[in-house]
C-alpha cells in the first residue's frame, strides 16, 4: 500500500519527492480553472451552494493530484482517484436534475454505470496505460453535451466542446509512457483537463439562474 508506483514516463523509476515536477506543478490548472469560475459566479451572482461545491471540488482534484505525483504511493493514488470521482458525480446530478430536468432515477442510473463502471476497471489499469478507467466518463460527457447542445440553455456547446477536450487529454495520458519525449505527455493530461473542468463550471454558472430541479425530478420524490 505505501509502495512507490511508477505510472508515468517524466517520473521514470525514481522514488524522489519531485521526480515530477511538470506533473505535479501542472496540477495548478485546476485550481486555477476553480478561480476563474468563482470569479465568474461572482460576476453573476451565482455563487450558491452547488456552485461553491463545485468549485471546492475542482481545487480538491488540483491538490490530490499534486500529493499523487509528489508522494507517488499507491495509498496517495486514491487522492487522486477520489476527487475526481467526486467531482464526476456531483457534475452529473447537478446537470443532470438541474439543468437538463432528467429524473432523479435515470441520473441516478447513469451516476452509478459511471463511476461503477469505472472503479470496476482499476484491475485493468495496464491497459491503455490506466486510461480505461476514464472511458465512462467521456461516455457520460459525450451524452450530456449532445442533450444540452440540443436544449436552449447559453452557451449550449461548452460541454459537447469539453467531451472533445476530453477525448484529446486521453490520447496525451494514454501515450505518455510511449512518447518519445523524456517529460512524457501526462502533464497535457493536466493542463487540457483544467480546460475541461472550467467549461464545466462555466457551463453551470452561465445557467445557475435556470438551474431549479425541473417537474419529472421533482415527481420522482
Amino acid at each position: 500500500m505505501f509502495e512507490s508506483v511508477f505510472f508515468y514516463r517524466e517520473r521514470g523509476d525514481d522514488p524522489s519527492f519531485w521526480a515530477e515536477p511538470i506533473n505535479a506543478w501542472t496540477n495548478l490548472a485546476f485550481v486555477l480553472a476553480a478561480l476563474a469560475a468563482w470569479i465568474l459566479a461572482g460576476r453573476r451572482h451565482a455563487r450558491a451552494d452547488e456552485t461553491i461545491l463545485l468549485c471546492g471540488l475542482a481545487a480538491v482534484v488540483g491538490i490530490g493530484s499534486f500529493v499523487f505525483h509528489t508522494t507517488a504511493r499507491a495509498i496517495t493514488m486514491w487522492l487522486d482517484i477520489v476527487p475526481i470521482a467526486l467531482y464526476q458525480i456531483a457534475c452529473l446530478w447537478l446537470f443532470g436534475t438541474r439543468l437538463l430536468k432528467w429524473n432523479r432515477t435515470t441520473t441516478s442510473v447513469m451516476i452509478v454505470a459511471v463511476v461503477g463502471t469505472s472503479f470496476a476497471s482499476l484491475p485493468l489499469r495496464p491497459w491503455l496505460n490506466g486510461s480505461v478507467f476514464y472511458l465512462p466518463a467521456l461516455g457520460a460527457l459525450a451524452v450530456v453535451g449532445i442533450q444540452m447542445a440540443r436544449s436552449d440553455l447559453r452557451e449550449r456547446f461548452l460541454i459537447l466542446g469539453g467531451a472533445i477536450v476530453f477525448g484529446v487529454a486521453l490520447f496525451a495520458r494514454t501515450w505518455d509512457k510511449s512518447s518519445p519525449w523524456s517529460l512524457g505527455t501526462h502533464f497535457l493530461w493536466h493542463l487540457l483537463n483544467g480546460l475541461l473542468v472550467y467549461l464545466t463550471l462555466r457551463a453551470w454558472i452561465v445557467n445557475a439562474g435556470n438551474a431549479e430541479p425541473g417537474p419529472a425530478s421533482q415527481q420522482s420524490r
